[in-house]
């Protein structure tokens, strides 16, 4: 018999639940998680003229948390930036497009 009148085992020789302590477990993260976590992406400059874009808010903050500017855009295009933030290749075509699209405006602006 075990402490308190308990056996090791019950009846039907299942043993009954037992208390853990924390400092004996031992978890981790995939690789794949980990290394996202260790090397967080913080942009120590952000491209202002991103915020004129006419593209959601959201988008915005990921093109700069992820130190995107604006001639980076143009010159990745559409796939490169995809690939590098984790969107489809939908939304990079937007941002790519409007990009573009006021790029052309600016300059169209600035001659007159």
């Amino acid at each position: 018999m075990a402490m308190g009148g308990i056996s090791s085992h019950t009846a039907n020789g299942n043993y009954p639940l037992s208390k853990i302590k924390v400092s004996d477990l031992h978890l981790s993260l995939p690789p794949s998680l980990s290394l996202l976590l260790q090397a967080p992406k913080i942009a120590i400059w952000k491209d202002q003229r991103l915020d004129y874009l006419d593209i959601p808010k959201g988008l915005v903050e990921l093109l700069q948390i992820n130190g995107f500017t604006i001639e980076m855009i143009l010159e990745y295009g559409p796939s490169k930036i995809a690939e590098n933030l984790g969107i489809d290749d939908y939304v990079a075509q937007i941002i790519f497009n409007e990009t573009s699209n006021a790029i052309i405006s600016f300059n169209a602006n600035s001659l007159q």
